[in-house]
């Protein structure tokens, strides 16, 4: 007898709704293209969990015939030196990777160093997070997050 009164409660908890939830569709925000991110930015780089500037710099960003991204960012410490990135778009970011460098002001014997960047737009604004790395041996030296505003 017990069993046929919980009968009603089981096919009742396993019947749930076969609708899809109406925001579902809405959730996976837009793709980036290539020429979504093509052009002039000025941005900041701060040290994680702060609002303590570390860098200020401007970048420019290209995209060759094939959609290949790269571009180079230059430190306002160091306008006159340059840093060569390139960029892998990945749905809605893009992965930027630097190649090795000096830092401007690094005393002789230093390594040289690389980041990693992965950035998010929201119109003309970007905000993201990127890692610092001694170029030969891939150790972190620091965590950061970063804005940018694309320039006219």
């Amino acid at each position: 007898m017990r069993k046929l009164l919980l009968l009603p409660l089981v096919l009742w908890a396993c019947s749930g709704s076969k609708e899809a939830p109406a925001n579902a569709a809405a959730a996976a925000p837009a793709a980036l293209m290539a020429a979504d991110v093509v052009g002039s930015y000025a941005g900041t780089t701060m040290a994680n969990g702060t609002d303590s500037v570390l860098s200020t710099w401007t970048s420019i960003a290209t995209a060759d015939s094939a959609g290949a991204l790269s571009g180079k960012l230059m430190d306002a410490k160091a306008p006159t030196d340059s840093v060569a990135f390139t960029g892998v778009l990945s749905a809605d970011s893009v992965v930027w990777s630097s190649a090795p460098f000096m830092p401007a002001g690094a005393p002789a014997g230093s390594p040289q160093m690389k980041w990693i960047a992965v950035g998010r737009a929201a119109g003309n604004a970007w905000t993201g997070t990127a890692v610092t790395m001694i170029a030969a041996t891939d150790s972190v030296v620091q965590n950061s997050h970063w804005t940018a505003t694309r320039t006219p």
